[in-house]
């Protein structure tokens, strides 16, 4: 088997050969050349070597050490580890037993970048063929709570089957994973979004595993029921399992803008596990579920913190079903034209509502055609116009600096965009009718 390696690591790989190591390109990355995906992640164990010569060998990389305890290091996008047992570097491990401490049998296949050669010690390819997850060893398996989140991830991404005695001790990890850190989980969250190729699958692995019960907000899903019309797929649990598979395709291979599109899609109906109740008819009802934003505010806050992640993701989830109440409204352009300025990504928000569109059964779904359309025409769809009004202006106009000042200007734009203006001097002139302090005596007319 050849397995074409990044350019990057062929410097890193001639050093450790010269120095007398034997390399072995282990776990996800043999896994994926032999199901022909792409190679995400690149993990190299380097027998052969003492903890010093092979720290020596990748000094002038740049690696970086990473753990307290184990022998890991980062170079070139890669990790590379001497070969371990109970925890404690041994050089001279041979694979066979090194294999007995990964996860699952299909990361436990290596590649000898020497011969060629895959070794397999589990059965990892015969578990390959068979599309099972099946994990090595119950003993060391439960060594990292991670796992039980891992083998949801992975029935996704690989679309894949995790065996039944692999889901009962998933089952029981699952407990600890409150108490791993917020990064971890994170990590297997971005992987399951963005990597994964039957999102339906892993979204209910992570029910089977237990692993959802590490997240409150989700797990309520399960049990938030949803009118038939409206949603003949069954309550929100499924529904959100369909959109989250609709949203996948239309990841663009950008994983700044794909993550948004699936976090949204993730968290867009948290709002009904609160909110649903029977009306005077007996249907249940969501009415109000996008403006309750505090779960999906702490879920963000927690595992993918920082203002801009928040910013571009609360938006979309508070206004995910706008474009289709509009059309049914037959609303006028304003109106859209006050949608527009309600989301950083009006792509985005399109996107958001047509997954969740298709996710209730919907395949037709004029809704997203004719809010483009509308923006286009309004000159809204790929970027918003810039200001006429500007912090300067406003200065120039005797206006203090200060929380009136940009009251004034965000006044200013919205008219801007909703009435169309495309002159400075007209702009003002309606905007001195809502403010009087921009008709000082004497003021520039800008």
């Amino acid at each position: 088997m050849d397995i074409t390696l990044p350019p990057r690591l062929m410097p890193v790989f001639a050093a450790l050969e010269q120095a007398g190591a034997r390399i072995l390109l282990v776990g996800g990355a043999v896994r994926d050349s032999l199901l022909g995906l792409p190679v995400h992640d690149w993990d190299l164990e380097v027998s052969g070597l003492s903890e010093n010569r092979l720290e020596a060998c990748l000094a002038p990389f740049a690696a970086h050490r990473v753990g307290a305890r184990c022998a890991v290091w980062v170079v070139a996008g890669a990790e590379i580890a001497l070969p371990q047992s109970g925890g404690i570097p041994d050089p001279h491990l041979p694979w066979s037993i090194a294999a007995r401490r990964r996860d699952f049998t299909v990361n436990a296949l290596a590649w000898d970048w020497r011969t060629g050669q895959v070794l397999d010690a589990v059965g990892g390819l015969r578990d390959l063929q068979e599309k099972r997850l099946r994990m090595v060893r119950p003993d060391t398996f439960v060594e990292d709570p991670l796992r039980a989140f891992r083998a949801a991830r992975l029935v996704g991404q690989l679309n894949f089957h995790l065996d039944a005695a692999s889901v009962g001790i998933c089952q029981k990890l699952a407990v600890a994973l409150p108490e791993l850190p917020a990064e971890r989980l994170r990590k297997e969250w971005e992987a399951l979004l963005l990597r994964g190729r039957n999102l339906r699958r892993a979204w209910d692995a992570l029910a089977q595993t237990g692993s959802i019960q590490a997240f409150p907000a989700l797990a309520a899903l399960q049990a938030a029921p949803q009118r038939p019309d409206a949603h003949p797929e069954g309550d929100v649990w499924i529904h959100t399992g369909k959109v989250l598979a609709e949203a996948a395709k239309l990841r663009q291979d950008q994983p700044a803008r794909d993550i948004v599109l699936m976090l949204a899609a993730l968290l867009h109906d948290l709002g009904k596990a609160i909110c649903t109740r029977r009306d005077a008819r007996q249907i249940w009802r969501a009415i109000g579920h996008e403006q309750i934003l505090a779960p999906a505010t702490l879920f963000l806050s927690r595992y993918f913190p920082g203002a801009h992640l928040l910013s571009q993701i609360i938006p979309l989830l508070r206004w995910h079903g706008a474009p289709h109440a509009l059309f049914h409204a037959q609303a006028g352009r304003k109106a859209y034209a006050r949608l527009a300025l309600q989301v950083p990504d009006r792509g985005l928000l399109l996107d958001l509502a047509l997954a969740d569109a298709q996710g209730a059964g919907h395949r037709d779904v004029p809704a997203i055609t004719s809010t483009r359309e509308i923006w286009q025409q309004l000159g809204l769809w790929e970027t918003l116009p810039d200001a006429l009004l500007r912090g300067e202006d406003l200065l120039d106009l005797g206006i203090s600096p200060g929380p009136r000042l940009g009251q004034i200007l965000r006044s200013a734009y919205q008219k801007q965009v909703l009435e169309s203006h495309r002159d400075r001097r007209v702009l003002l002139k309606a905007m001195r009718g809502l403010f009087p302090e921009l008709n000082l005596p004497g003021a520039p007319s800008c």
